[in-house]
């Protein structure tokens, strides 16, 4: 018999309704919902912001459509395969001490539906410019959700989940941009059923990773001390030639959880601590952190579910008293001093119709932080111009499209007589959060969100990845720029590198469609099996505090902001014979050239590299014409210019 529960809110703020899903016993993040058209509620003002105002560039209309000036990035991978994640992103971008940057995610060559090449692609920047985008898996079985990380000996790993016949799968090669080994290693699996979604870290030859059973249809429940299909916790201390048996970590029990999740979990590592961060949809986020390297661990609650061990449709709740949880989109990480920070976004639930099989969740606009030192949730993550009196279309409203918050009904097409289709598994409308900090202690968030007046031809909501930071461990938090400002284009999955320096680096998926083809397709082909291209961004951390990098709303008074040219590190290979390589990031577009002087001030060469956007560039100058010897490099916009030496060795 069901129990009625009066609850009282945890706070206050935006929810837009997904409306009546239809009930099921266990709610995988694997398995469609059905949801209604959105409803809007008053906007609030977040948290205190640390920097005032903005700058806004003009956008224009194409095609009857909103779109900005473009922002260029470094191309560095493509995929058909477009699910990099169910909630949240894991660990696929490192910045190493030298400046030079590893990443991964899931590849497909492909154009088939069944993705039959999908494996873990990886590429390197040796301190100038990518590595050719990889034609092929590092794996030579399929798999799919690598996290990647280094060892001891300086090579680099991935671990990726084989879905066909369960286990983790682990390739390495010899150091950073080299080849991998194509024999993939089983790791570690179980004998009651598929390990999948891994997520995994290391600190130095010890390894820690989480992976939940597979939730799929067409697989058998597996039950651990009483939870169903639950999370699972394993640790190598040899670079991962061994491991230990899978466990539940301690106080994860039935008790709390009836089910695990695919996804909904986090990890991190560093010195000696290691946190494991595991929350999910109307389920506590809790996390267990380590300062022995996993030899013995502690648990605690961050966000406490009022129903433990809590399923789907299973409690009476009426709308105005609404239970809230996290979406399972998460991130966990370890800041300078050792300290804790947890980030999601949240959903609201309530089912208060004894009359039929339906139940109805509500998501909420913002996305959320949490710290060992500020251990009450606050806001982190604002849709762009909610914290102004009227947003970009002038209205007191965030507007967002049914078409947006909408996933495909249990016939494989939208549900609730919408055409479309794009809402990204259980997440909520701010989701799939990644975190970093720099060596001042500045912690740094990315996320993507639907941006307003900005969609496809079905009227879903286009996606940009957002990014905000604080400077006081999280006490307060700067309005939201948008990172990638791309507009007419899809920009999800971002994945921030846990440690940054003078640039906040990330690599982030564009498609050309809201959703995924996996999830919102259905029979009309509604979202095609297209390429997805991986980019890399690196954005200066003083471009991103000064607000430099902006919003980029529909403003008809835009703020002019100068093209001014930042190195992202020093030109590789230096010395050169022929040809170096330097990355750039550029504030606002213009025509760019460079000087090449030789030490005297000579000028030897000046070339004209054309109108470039704002945003990343790969640059090349040219040894053809120069002899042994130490020059300078010069690179001018119209509003700036930066002096580089480098050194010719022929």
């Amino acid at each position: 018999m069901k129990r009625t529960v009066l609850l009282s809110a945890v706070m206050s703020t935006v929810l837009v309704a997904f409306g009546q899903q239809t009930k099921t016993q266990n709610h995988h993040l694997s398995k469609s919902v059905e949801m209604s058209k959105s409803q809007f509620e008053a906007i609030e003002t977040p948290s205190q912001p640390l920097k005032p105002g903005g700058a806004a560039t003009k956008s224009n209309t194409a095609h009857g459509k909103y779109r900005s000036e473009v922002y260029d990035f470094v191309k560095v991978g493509n995929t058909f395969y477009d699910l990099q994640t169910n909630a949240s992103i894991g660990r696929r971008t490192i910045l190493h001490d030298d400046g030079t940057i590893t990443v991964g995610w899931t590849y497909s060559g492909s154009e088939s539906t069944t993705w039959p090449d999908r494996g873990s692609g990886v590429n390197y920047y040796d301190g100038s410019n990518w590595g050719s985008s990889p034609s092929v898996r590092t794996e030579n079985l399929r798999t799919g959700w690598p996290s990647i990380g280094m060892l001891r000996d300086g090579s680099i790993y991935t671990i990726a989940h084989d879905a066909a016949d369960g286990g983790l799968l682990m390739t390495r090669n010899t150091g950073k941009g080299t080849a991998f080994t194509s024999d993939a290693k089983k790791v570690f699996e179980h004998p009651q059923g598929n390990m999948i979604w891994n997520r995994t870290a290391n600190l130095g030859d010890t390894m820690f990773a989480v992976c939940n059973f597979s939730a799929q249809e067409d697989d058998e429940d597996v039950f651990v001390d009483g939870v169903e299909n639950p999370t699972m916790y394993s640790r190598s201390l040899d670079g991962g030639k061994t491991w230990d048996a899978l466990s539940l970590l301690p106080g994860y029990d039935s008790n709390r959880y009836a089910s695990g999740g695919g996804d909904t979990y986090a990890i991190d590592a560093r010195d000696s601590i290691v946190v494991i961060a595991i929350g999910g949809s109307y389920k506590d986020l809790s996390y267990w952190k380590s300062t022995d390297y996993g030899d013995s661990w502690t648990k605690s609650v961050a966000d406490s579910f009022m129903f433990g061990a809590f399923e789907f449709g299973s409690e009476l709740i009426d709308q105005a008293n609404r239970a809230e949880s996290n979406d399972g989109a998460i991130d966990v990480l370890i800041d300078n001093d050792g300290t804790i920070h947890l980030v999601s976004g949240r959903l609201a639930y309530w089912d208060d119709d004894t009359t039929n099989n339906t139940a109805s969740v509500s998501s909420f606009f913002h996305l959320y932080h949490w710290s060992e030192n500020e251990p009450e949730w606050k806001i982190c993550g604002n849709l762009i111009n909610m914290d102004e009196s009227t947003d970009a279309n002038g209205n007191p409203t965030y507007d967002i499209t049914s078409e947006t918050t909408n996933s495909m009904g249990t016939d494989g097409n939208p549900a609730n007589g919408l055409a479309y289709a794009a809402r990204y598994g259980g997440t909520s409308i701010s989701t799939h959060p990644s975190l970093s900090v720099d060596e001042d202690n500045n912690i740094y968030v990315t996320w993507d969100a639907p941006i307003e007046l900005t969609f496809n031809d079905y009227l879903a909501n286009y996606r940009d990845v957002l990014i905000s930071y604080s400077t006081d461990n999280g006490a307060n938090w700067a309005l939201s720029q948008n990172a990638t400002q791309v507009r007419s284009r899809e920009c999800v999955f971002a994945c921030l590198t846990k440690r940054t320096d003078d640039f906040v680096h990330f690599i982030f998926q564009m498609d050309e469609h809201p959703g995924t083809n996996l999830q919102n397709s259905g029979s009309g082909n509604l979202h095609p099996n297209v390429e997805n291209t991986i980019y890399y961004a690196a954005i200066p951390v003083q471009d991103l505090m000064d607000r430099k990098l902006g919003i980029n709303d529909l403003s008809v008074s835009p703020i002019e902001k100068e093209s001014k040219v930042f190195v992202v590190s020093q030109n590789q290979p230096n010395p050169f014979s022929e040809e170096t390589n330097v990355v750039i990031y550029l504030r606002a577009g213009s025509e760019m050239s460079y000087t090449v002087t030789d030490a005297m001030g000579k000028i030897i060469e000046k070339v004209d590299l054309g109108y470039k956007n704002p945003g990343n560039h790969e640059i090349s100058i040219k040894g053809d014409n120069l002899s042994s010897g130490v020059y300078f490099y010069t690179l001018t916009t119209k509003d700036s210019e930066i002096t580089k030496k480098m050194q010719v060795l022929k």
